[in-house]
């Protein structure tokens, strides 16, 4: 069984006079426990759109999210919360980090929505992850202390450390040089792999597309 499954997934956006502004269609995509896939497409195509809908952040107007066998599209709004919570890691293209809070905090913060959670292992899990992506002396530094690139690994963290199942990535180098680049997809990479967590991620940098194996063009709706 696959851990993520969609079929027929879709939406439409309107514009205020009623007329279509945009539409997406995802017929099928797969993605195995473990397994890294790319979605592809120029800006503006969707591929956005397509993570809010499988982490649920939005609604899609029809089609199915499986996740490990269950329907997760169909769960009510809080339940749908709580799985999100407990099953997803997301690397935004904003950061989001609050600048009132540092580091080690700002890592914790999304964990307090989760239905179970042990603080003290949670604690101690975020700060070995900050030294494997070389933060540790960064944990009670504040975000505007931090380079774009060391920000960047700050939110891996975040969304790596309750050891989800899924990581979803929108465009994550793409406030990045080449140089840091690099070295936050291969952060990335890497602790996917280590962790067994399955990898979406979203992009339109040709450097990063090199790096992948399995693609799935999210404007044509079919794998590369």
């Amino acid at each position: 069984m696959a851990l993520l499954e969609i079929k027929n997934l879709s939406k439409t956006f309107h514009t205020p006079m009623g007329e279509i502004a945009a539409s997406i269609s995802i017929p099928f995509l797969q993605l195995e426990q473990g397994e890294a896939l790319l979605l592809d497409g120029p800006s503006g195509s969707g591929k956005t759109t397509v993570l809010h809908m499988i982490s649920g952040l939005l609604t899609a107007d029809s089609g199915s999210i499986y996740f490990a066998g269950e329907d997760v599209s169909k769960l009510p709004t809080a339940q749908r919360d709580i799985w999100r919570a407990d099953n997803v890691g997301y690397i935004f293209q904003r950061l989001n980090l609050l600048d009132e809070l540092n580091v080690l905090e700002n890592i914790l913060l999304p964990q307090c929505w989760r239905k179970e959670k042990n603080k003290q292992a949670l604690r101690q899990r975020a700060l070995a992850l900050l030294e494997q992506v070389g933060l540790a002396q960064k944990a009670a530094c504040f975000p505007g202390e931090l380079s774009i690139g060391e920000q960047q690994r700050v939110a891996v963290v975040r969304a790596l450390v309750h050891k989800p199942k899924l990581l979803l990535a929108d465009e994550p180098t793409a406030s990045l040089d080449l140089e840091n680049g690099k070295v936050v997809l291969g952060l990335l990479k890497q602790l996917c792999q280590e962790n067994n967590v399955a990898l979406l991620l979203s992009t339109h940098d040709e450097a990063v597309k090199a790096t992948f194996a399995h693609k799935y063009n999210v404007r044509g709706g079919c794998y590369e």
